[in-house]
């Protein structure tokens, strides 16, 4: 059975580990809330390998990303079911850094080029 999950929401913080093998992974949750007023529902999310290397410097809380990949479930001990989405795919849509909140880049005359 194969499947892959496309979500596009704002991040929560992200956090970076090493395990005992020296691999790198980055998890984040995704709110999924389809408004700013709705109750926030959180996907956990996992990126790992060269690609987790390179995008934990970049990932910051409160950032829209456009996020795709497996979902991964995992059973507790004590019956807990977990789920993650294993991330092949993640791009910064916009970034509260950036001086115009990540718009994208505009002529001053307010025209989009193409």
């Amino acid at each position: 059975m194969w499947g892959k999950t496309i979500q596009i929401g704002h991040i929560g913080e992200p956090e970076a580990r090493t395990n005992d093998k020296g691999n790198t992974y980055v998890r984040f949750g995704i709110n999924m809330a389809k408004k700013s007023t709705d109750e926030a529902m959180w996907l956990n999310c996992i990126i790992g390998g060269r690609f987790a290397e390179v995008m934990k410097d970049r990932l910051m809380r409160g950032q829209l990303v456009f996020v795709e990949g497996a979902l991964s479930f995992r059973k507790a001990q004590n019956g807990t079911v977990y789920t993650n989405l294993m991330v092949d795919t993640c791009r910064i849509l916009r970034d509260p850094r950036s001086a115009n909140g990540g718009a994208g880049d505009e002529e001053e005359d307010g025209e989009i080029p193409f």
